[in-house]
């Protein structure tokens, strides 16, 4: 079905996010066994560059990433093929621990050599991870098929250190749709985090169902 769905094009891609977790997982096990990183680079995809630069250019009182002696792994939440996790490598940030409930996309993020290690992970659910277990925490093209997105925020913030980031993607369409200004607005006065969005940026701009109509937003949670 996944195939079907995506098609030469990656036909219907769009409205995948929607579609029932189970459904969502067949479809990358499938993708990512095909063809997911030469379409996602036909397509201009590059947001696994950008958060891997804004990962490594925080500000000095977060703490740098890359300091020798720093402990605690960085979480790459839906590590799809590691597309993330190589680029945090790039720039000396590590140990990184990668995550997906694709069981295909765990294999092969696994298989790619830049992670320390890989779990089974769902984002529809609370995570096996201890409170404050991570320095940061990443979760890039994951944010559209989630069913609970504030649930899934909460437990990104949990596992990091107090002072510590989390920075995840949403798409501009659902951006609006599920009202995420109010949702992470509601958390900063709530003292659960620090909030910044970026500006609406590219997303996958060569793709005739994204173009320059679906662009994605970066949010950067510092953990209170």
């Amino acid at each position: 079905m996944a195939g079907e769905v995506l098609g030469a094009a990656g036909e219907g891609l769009a409205a995948q996010f929607d579609s029932a977790p189970a459904d969502v997982a067949a479809l990358y096990d499938n993708w990512v066994k095909n063809s997911y990183d030469a379409d996602l680079a036909a397509w201009g995809y590059d947001a696994h560059v950008r958060a891997a630069d804004m990962l490594s250019s925080l500000s000095p009182e977060l703490g740098s990433l890359q300091a020798p002696g720093s402990e605690g792994a960085v979480l790459d939440a839906g590590c799809g093929s590691g597309l993330v996790g190589a680029e945090l490598r790039r720039r000396g940030i590590k140990p990184v621990i990668g995550g997906d409930f694709s069981l295909a996309s765990v294999e092969t993020a696994r298989s790619c050599g830049v992670y320390n290690e890989v779990v089974e992970l769902d984002l529809n659910r609370s995570f096996p991870f201890l409170d404050g277990e991570f320095r940061a925490a990443v979760s890039i093209g994951v944010f559209s098929y989630l069913t609970d997105s504030e649930a899934t925020i909460r437990e990104l913030l949990r596992i990091v250190r107090v002072g510590s980031p989390v920075v995840f993607t949403q798409r501009t369409d659902l951006w609006e749709e599920r009202d995420f200004a109010k949702l992470l607005r509601d958390l900063a006065d709530e003292g659960v985090c620090e909030v910044t969005v970026s500006s609406p940026e590219p997303y996958l701009p060569l793709h005739p169902e994204f173009g320059g109509d679906i662009g994605v937003r970066y949010a950067t949670l510092i953990r209170c």
